[in-house]
């Protein structure tokens, strides 16, 4: 049983990560925006969370990294990989490296800056089961992520919303179920170098018998003159189970390739 729970808890946290800052989105937030990286440029971002789960005990991600590379305009190519450490109360412990993501962003629709036309863009996520299942960190399956991304700038501010599907994979018997995902993230520069954040989100229930999650979060990123920038938010959960309290901070650094 508590094999089986650990399970369930794995596929929700890897889809948490596949939709959060660990996997596209430009941190600290976890809905993500229309833009990909530059054509043959590479942006690497790496990160920590922590959250203090409803029923107690540990939860840690650390270090969240993702690498993105622009393969030609508009496209952008990557990978995720997250390290956990999570003992939750009523579960297995589990702590290591988690499965690899791999993803496309594809920018199809760009923004009329001027006009009520957003930018649109569609990424796709493919789980690949690298993880040790033995140890809670996997289901063994492949799990296949799709996401839409609508972003509309006001200067300063930008409006981001995202609409998501996961088919994830399960063992026969098992009581994972597919999920939705949705959310919306404000952004607004107060200066060449501040800007502040914020996101609300929402999935629905990972598995029978359980419930739909619901968060929200508020950060700041600072942009010195660097080809870099940190960043840190905190939020909690919307709804009686979830996260009581989280925590994220980290660094996303990007550069031009010259070939």
């Amino acid at each position: 049983m508590r094999f089986r729970q650990a399970l369930i808890l794995t596929a929700f946290t890897s889809l948490y990560i596949f939709l959060s800052q660990a996997a596209f989105a430009a941190r600290p937030l976890v809905v993500d925006d229309a833009r990909p990286v530059a054509e043959n440029n590479v942006q690497f971002s790496i990160g920590f969370t922590h959250t203090v789960p409803e029923k107690g005990g540990l939860d840690q991600q650390a270090p969240t990294m993702t690498l993105g590379f622009g393969v030609v305009k508009d496209l952008e190519l990557g990978l995720t990989l997250d390290r956990i450490n999570t003992d939750l109360k009523g579960e297995s412990p589990a702590r290591g490296f988690e499965d690899l993501h791999l993803y496309s962003k594809y920018n199809f629709v760009e923004e009329i800056e001027k006009g009520y036309v957003p930018a649109m863009t569609f990424i796709f996520d493919l789980k690949v089961p690298t993880a040790n299942s033995h140890n809670g960190l996997s289901t063994g399956k492949f799990d296949e992520g799709f996401l839409l991304i609508v972003t509309k700038h006001w200067f300063p501010a930008a409006v981001d919303l995202n609409l998501g599907y996961t088919v994830v994979g399960r063992r026969q018997g098992e009581k994972l179920e597919n999920q939705f995902f949705g959310g919306v993230a404000l952004r607004y520069g107060l200066n060449e170098n501040w800007r502040v954040v914020g996101d609300i989100y929402g999935l629905s229930r990972e598995a029978k018998g359980e419930r739909a999650a619901g968060n929200f979060q508020v950060g700041i990123r600072y942009r010195p003159n660097l080809p870099a920038y940190f960043d840190v938010a905190v939020g909690r959960s919307l709804l009686a189970t979830g996260d009581r309290f989280q925590v994220t901070l980290g660094m996303t650094w990007s550069t031009a390739l010259k070939f």
